[in-house]
Formats: C-alpha cells, structure tokens, sequence
C-alpha cells in the first residue's frame, strides 16, 4: 500500500493575472500590492510547509474562472474562497490519480 502524504494546497497567481485578481477579489488589503512582493511571500509560506513534511500543490486562480466558481456557489471572492478553491482543486486532482 502508498503511503499517503498530507496535500497543503496553496492558491496560486500568475504575473499577468495578478493585477486583474486585485481588482476581483474583495479583500485586496490581504495581499501584497505588487506580484513580486505576493511571489516572494507565497515562496516563503511554500518552503515552510514543505519543512514540516507537507506536500504543496500550487493551484493556479485564474480570474474568469474563479469569478464563476464563486458565483456558482454564491462564496465571496475572498482569503476564505480562495483558500476553498484550491482545497476544492487540490482534491479534485488527487482523485484522478
């Protein structure tokens, strides 16, 4: 039997998408201002749970698609529905495996 290891799933932003994601989310104070700034700490926080022997996965929020899945589901698009989104992925891709 595999031994299964505790998946963290982290949300993840691309440079281009970044700015827009600003705009689209309700609580933009929660983060960095500048990609850069948000890279360097998401960077940081993956190295830490990565040290205490937590698997990462890194899931991409795309604004169009985001934006849906929160209106499907009436979620607010903030650090909670983010961090529901990516639960949500990291789940969905675990069970194709």
């Amino acid at each position: 039997m595999v031994e299964q290891h505790p998946v963290s799933a982290l949300p993840w932003y691309s440079r281009a998408d970044y700015p827009t994601l600003l705009r689209l989310f309700c609580d933009p104070d929660k983060l960095p201002a500048t990609y850069d700034a948000w890279l360097e700490r998401a960077d940081q926080v993956e190295k830490q749970l990565q040290r205490v022997g937590l698997a990462v996965a890194r899931i991409r929020i795309c604004p169009v698609p985001f934006a849906a899945w929160c209106k499907e589901r009436n979620i607010s698009p903030d650090q909670a529905g983010r961090l529901t989104f990516a639960n949500e992925s990291a789940r969905n891709l675990a069970a194709r495996c």
